[in-house]
């Protein structure tokens, strides 16, 4: 769930509605309350047992959001728009009206245990609206994060200096690398509630280039997720699209839009939930087709129609998409493809396996309201950001 707020301007009723279109639209499915094992196997499988680690709570009831993974620790955002939205019964602007520390968490994936969080503010002591959001964890060293509500910027790992990137505007949501060390992020909306952006940035903060997105006549594009695809230097994304006048649901689509703005192809079914591409250009798509998930590999070679090509691995044929959602694509260093699900169902895929076969799948427990965001692979162990709290969850990988 991403969210924009225009630049230097209060929260117009507008967006207020399109933020409201989508966070409203989430469903939660009841869960348990306590986490003794976890679900594995393809078929189900033995029990493995599960390891939860929740941190110290800040000032404000924050949760662990999107993560992202590097040198044996994982990195990731600290917020409490959830909590805030449902104490005000349902309201996504709450978060505003709340103030907290900017942090940034980290879980020692080797030695499975929570580690201080980064400060992700220049002044230490300053209280912000909002918490982290999205993380990169850059090859340069540098954790690089966005809040949303307010500044995005950088945490400098082997100083721990903080640095806001003002200029860029606040409504940066989703992070991705970009060609040459540069970053990519989504802007969800533009000003007044309009269409959002593609922004590509260098990394001391320097704007490259931000391309405008159109939606369909009488819908705005609001963009979520994005990956940079080497290959054809294009960049794939998945949006929201929600309608100028109520009634309507909204609607999804994905595109691929390369670096000078000229939308390569665009497409509803299937429906693009995330992608990420691999340094060789190999693409892997979560995508859902009435009630089935299925991961597409597409490859640098492939010469067919973009919002079709390539190999179709099954995921779940039962997959409910009212209230689930595949929120993240993970790559191992053995080339393993992890997909992690709002709902804790996590699905470990080897694409060098017997076809058939290269699907294990687990069901992480899951705590009432909970919901799980990232999910990474360090040797045989595999550790999920879960917004139950500042709550890491660790069991054997399938």
């Amino acid at each position: 769930m991403r969210a924009y707020l225009p630049q230097n301007a209060a929260l117009p009723h507008r967006l207020s509605r399109l933020l409201g279109a989508l966070a409203l639209s989430l469903v939660l499915l009841p869960g348990c309350k306590e986490l003794p094992t976890a679900q594995g196997g393809a078929e189900g499988g033995p029990r493995a047992p599960v390891l939860m680690q929740t941190a110290p709570l800040p000032s404000v009831d924050y949760c662990a959001w999107y993560g992202d993974a590097r040198e044996g620790v994982l990195y990731f955002g600290e917020s409490a728009f959830w909590s805030a939205m449902r104490a005000a019964g349902g309201d996504p602007r709450a978060d505003l009206g709340r103030t907290g520390p900017r942090l940034i968490g980290r879980f020692d994936l080797r030695s499975e245990r929570m580690l201080p969080a980064l400060t992700a503010s220049p002044d230490p002591k300053a209280l912000g609206h909002g918490g982290v959001w999205d993380v990169l964890a850059h090859p340069n060293g540098r954790i690089y994060y966005t809040t949303y509500f307010e500044d995005s910027g950088y945490v400098e790992l082997s100083t721990g200096r903080a640095v806001a990137l003002g200029p860029l505007g606040v409504g940066l949501n989703e992070l991705a690398l970009g060609p040459g060390g540069s970053i990519l992020a989504t802007r969800y909306g533009g000003l007044a509630g309009g269409n959002g952006s593609i922004v590509q940035f260098e990394p001391d903060g320097s704007l490259l280039r931000e391309l405008a997105l159109q939606g369909p006549a009488g819908w705005r594009v609001a963009p979520k997720s994005l990956a940079y695809d080497p290959t054809r230097q294009a960049v794939w994304l998945t949006t929201d699209l929600i309608p100028d006048e109520g009634g309507a649901k909204v609607r999804q689509d994905g595109r691929v839009v390369d670096l000078t703005g000229r939308e390569l192809v665009r497409f509803e079914s299937p429906e693009l939930q995330f992608v990420v591409f691999d340094a060789e250009g190999t693409g892997y798509l979560a995508e859902r087709t009435g009630t089935q998930l299925a991961l597409r590999i597409v490859r640098p070679e492939e010469t067919g129609s973009l919002a079709s090509a390539g190999r179709r691995i099954l995921l779940d044929d039962r997959f409910a998409a009212t209230s689930d959602f595949a929120q993240n694509v993970w790559l191992t260093q053995d080339r393993r493809v992890v997909i992690t699900r709002w709902s804790g169902r996590v699905h470990v895929v080897d694409p060098t396996a017997q076809r058939g076969r290269e699907v294990r799948t687990l069901d992480l427990p899951r705590p009432a309201d909970g919901l799980y965001y990232t999910a990474v692979v360090e040797d045989d162990h595999l550790c999920a950001t879960l917004c139950a709290g500042v709550t890491v969850v660790c069991t054997t990988a399938p």
